[in-house]
Parts: structure tokens; sequence; C-alpha cells
């Protein structure tokens, strides 16, 4: 996995055989794609054609393969880079007085391989540990309606499948606390 950020997007790409996903994003789902977006947008973006816009952005970066994307108005050099051994954390969040005013977006690539249920599991961590990121920084709502989860693994991986990834297990409490400290160091202000 490759990750660098090129006019305001984070390209997250995978090795030849790519990325198996599930997301919450536009037009998200589970599938096996070659790339991982997250769109940097104006915060006047228009909202009514959002699939034309990243299938225009991703024409010109020229990206061979398949995709899945999210758009956010969180500039990319706020954005939140964790990795230990179970998984790479990107994050970008910002969020003002209340939940209609902004994003929360959090892509989670993991180094093994994970089950159908690992998968959906992940996103319920995921969404757990941006809740508790938000209280804890006194925030008293759980999240915006445009916030959404990428979970993915490289399709070469030739590791065990984990099979749950709940915050109960080794790989839901790693990716739980990168996650919460990655929306919590994307919402700091700024110095």
């Amino acid at each position: 996995m490759k990750h660098e950020v090129v006019d305001n997007v984070l390209i997250i790409s995978g090795d030849d055989q790519g990325f198996e996903v599930l997301s919450t994003g536009v037009e998200g789902g589970r599938r096996a794609v070659g790339y991982i977006l997250n769109i940097q947008v104006s915060r006047d973006f228009p909202h009514d054609n959002p699939e034309g816009y990243i299938r225009d952005t991703a024409r010109s970066l020229q990206l061979k393969g398949g995709y899945v994307a999210l758009l956010t108005a969180v500039e990319m050099r706020r954005i939140q880079v964790l990795s230990d051994v179970c998984a790479t954390v990107f994050v970008t969040a910002g969020v003002r007085s209340t939940p209609s005013l902004g994003t929360i977006n959090i892509i989670v690539v993991s180094q093994k391989a994970l089950s159908e249920g690992a998968m959906a599991g992940s996103i319920i961590t995921a969404t757990e540990a941006k809740t508790r990121a938000l209280f804890d920084m006194g925030f008293n709502f759980t999240g915006t309606p445009t916030d959404a989860v990428v979970v993915a693994y490289e399709k070469s991986s030739n590791s065990s499948r984990i099979a749950y990834a709940g915050l109960a297990t080794h790989f839901g409490r790693r990716i739980g606390a990168l996650i919460r400290q990655g929306v919590m160091s994307s919402l700091k202000p700024k110095a």
C-alpha cells in the first residue's frame, strides 16, 4: 500500500491485486478496487451531483482501475495518518459547534485479510471510536450527516483472516485507539 496527496486528493493505492473494501461513502458498498480516495472540496460544495464530481476527479488523476471515494472540506494538510502492526488509519475531521457543520472521514487499511463480519464490525468500531473522541473533546453529538468510513485490506494478503473487529478484540482495540487519536488530532485547533 502507498499513499500520497495530489491536487488536494488523498490517493491510497494497493498492490497489483488491489483492495477489498467496504465503504459507507458516496456510491459505497462492498467491492474490489485499485484505489481509495479522500477528495477535498470547498465548504460550499454543491451536493447535487457528488458522483459526477468524483468521476471527474478520478479521470483527471488518470487512475487505472476502480476506486471508492470520500468527500471532505477538511484541508488535506490536516490529514492524520496513524499506523501500527494491525492497520493504517487515515482521518480527516472537521466539525464546528453543531453536527450539521462538518464531516469526519475514516479509512482503515488492515494489514491482514478481514472476514465479511470483521469488515462490517470495523465500521461499528470506527463509529464507536469517533463518538468517544467527540465526547472526549466536549462535543455533545456523535457525528455529522456526511461522516463516512472505508474499511479495506489488500487482496494479496496471505495471512489468516481476522474474524471479528469489535472493541473487545485485539484488532478492534488497536484500530479503535488509532481512530480515536486520529479524530482528536485532526479536530485540534491549528497552532
